[in-house]
């Protein structure tokens, strides 16, 4: 699928709920109209042999995973009353307390982040969601992702007589788990898996077991690791390292883990048509740089990119400049291949990065001005050049290169760690409808001009798989190709 077909996308451009364009922002949304956002993170500990630590052990790792999503946090568990669930707005530490991680008992703790890409931000979405029956026997879930069948999916469980408490496409995903759920999780998971398209990754746990499992396709990541022979479910490496447990392996696309009273069991499940799709602004912008994927370091992929930026750009500038943070990785890349020195030269304010800003221009170019400032004493007279991960609607860019600039810099150039953002994802990640992305206009010394950067460099799409070590056909890369 290319450009000229989004407009018949079957669901995901109308969506199941409001979804993202026009959305209002919650206390829970965090600055999200100045950046691409990923959905969600999840973390999920099986067995633990200490019941009183299970639930700080899934607080840590969650923590750890807080660049995934801001919106909301919550840990459902396994007590001797049955499936409970604690859940709220805000950030981790925001939701859980001491008093309450002290008052969870459990072997089995299942938690999540979340940044809503489908479904609005409101409690009721928060998750893991959970469903019980009659005989208070239940199945909790959390996910990562999006589903492109949505809207024919909702409408046929309406017709069937289920009725929804949230806005959201996880809900759908857990009506058909809980539907088969008497023939086991595992096979719960298949069915659903036959029955959903998309881009997910999803733990899903009931009295005695947890059950992980990926789309076909891959599109999300997500990890197994062991901690004190417990088995841990992450979405990043990072986590796993958080708590201290080893990697084991990562769940593989299509597949089903099983970890339960026998043990591990795996299942894979074949999609017609699905391939490798696993979406390469994982390693851009949205794991953290300590993670591991698909064997490969984020931070060195991201430094190797940088170091090939060092063939395009069109000057030699007097050093190299990191946007915090997202862009340091990139900036160590080509600071080293120009021989260069890389200055600290932008401070970020730490405590306004979590700062609620509305989404319209003057509050996103505000947001930025309170967040970041320069050293004029580094950058005075001097020809900079400013790295970044990505460049969507540009206000970022377009304020650091003003701020830069009113510093006493001489030129400012812009170097970009990733080709041009050309389309919407309708994967999971909350991106600007097209008419707002910058790299529509394909003029990149107008577009340059506009920013008020003297130059503007972009990666090129051969400089991520040579980085990654892999070709295109490993992944998504629909953002910059139109190729769904």
């Amino acid at each position: 699928m290319n450009n000229k077909d989004v407009q018949s996308w079957p669901d995901s451009v109308q969506g199941f709920s409001p979804g993202t364009k026009g959305r209002k922002k919650g206390p829970g949304n965090f600055s999200s109209d100045l950046r691409p956002r990923e959905k969600c993170g999840i973390f999920a500990v099986y067995n633990y042999r200490q019941p009183d630590k299970t639930a700080l052990i899934t607080y840590l790792g969650l923590l750890a995973l807080q660049h995934r999503g801001q919106e909301s946090a919550g840990m459902a568990f396994v007590s001797p009353e049955g499936l409970q669930c604690i859940k709220g707005m805000g950030l981790v530490d925001n939701v859980f307390s001491r008093r309450i991680l002290n008052s969870i008992r459990a072997a089995t703790v299942l938690g999540h982040i979340r940044y809503s890409t489908t479904g609005t931000s409101i409690p009721t979405n928060a998750q893991p969601l959970v469903a019980r029956s009659f005989d208070k026997k239940g199945i909790a879930l959390a996910h990562n992702g999006n589903l492109t069948n949505t809207r024919s999916l909702h409408d046929r469980q309406l017709r069937e007589g289920q009725i929804f408490h949230t806005t959201s496409d996880t809900e759908i995903l857990l009506s058909y788990l809980f539907r088969y759920r008497r023939q086991g999780l595992v096979q719960a998971a298949v069915k659903a898996i036959e029955i959903v398209r998309g881009a997910y990754a999803a733990v899903v746990i009931n009295e005695d077991r947890v059950v992980a499992f990926r789309d076909p396709g891959g599109y999300r990541p997500l990890v197994i690791g062991l901690l004190d022979q417990a088995y841990v479910f992450a979405s990043e490496t990072a986590a796993l390292d958080t708590v201290g447990a080893d990697f084991v392996r990562e769940v593989e696309p299509g597949e089903i883990i099983c970890a339960g009273p026998d043990g591990i069991e795996s299942v894979h499940v074949r999609q017609a048509g699905a391939k490798p799709s696993l979406c390469i602004f994982e390693y851009i912008y949205f794991a953290r740089p300590d993670s591991v994927i698909d064997g490969q370091s984020v931070h060195l992929a991201r430094k190797t990119v940088g170091s090939l930026l060092a063939r395009r750009i069109p000057t030699l500038p007097d050093m190299v400049i990191p946007s915090p943070d997202s862009g340091v990785s990139a900036a160590i890349g080509l600071a080293e291949a120009l021989n260069l020195p890389l200055e600290w030269a932008v401070h970020r304010n730490p405590y306004l990065g979590r700062t609620f800003i509305a989404p319209t221009r003057d509050e996103r170019e505000l947001a930025v001005r309170l967040k970041f400032n320069p050293i004029k004493e580094l950058i005075r007279g001097k020809k900079v050049a400013v790295v970044d991960d990505s460049l969507v609607r540009g206000t970022t860019a377009r304020i650091l290169t003003s701020m830069l600039k009113s510093a006493g810099a001489a030129e400012v150039h812009l170097c970009i760690a990733s080709p041009p953002y050309k389309n919407p994802c309708y994967y999971g990640i909350d991106i600007p409808v097209a008419a707002e992305l910058a790299a529509l206009d394909t003029d990149f010394k107008k577009l340059a001009e506009n920013i008020g950067a003297a130059s503007l460099t972009f990666s090129e799409p051969e400089d991520l798989y040579s980085a990654l070590g892999k070709d295109q056909s490993k992944y998504c890369t629909a953002c910059f190709s139109g190729d769904y």
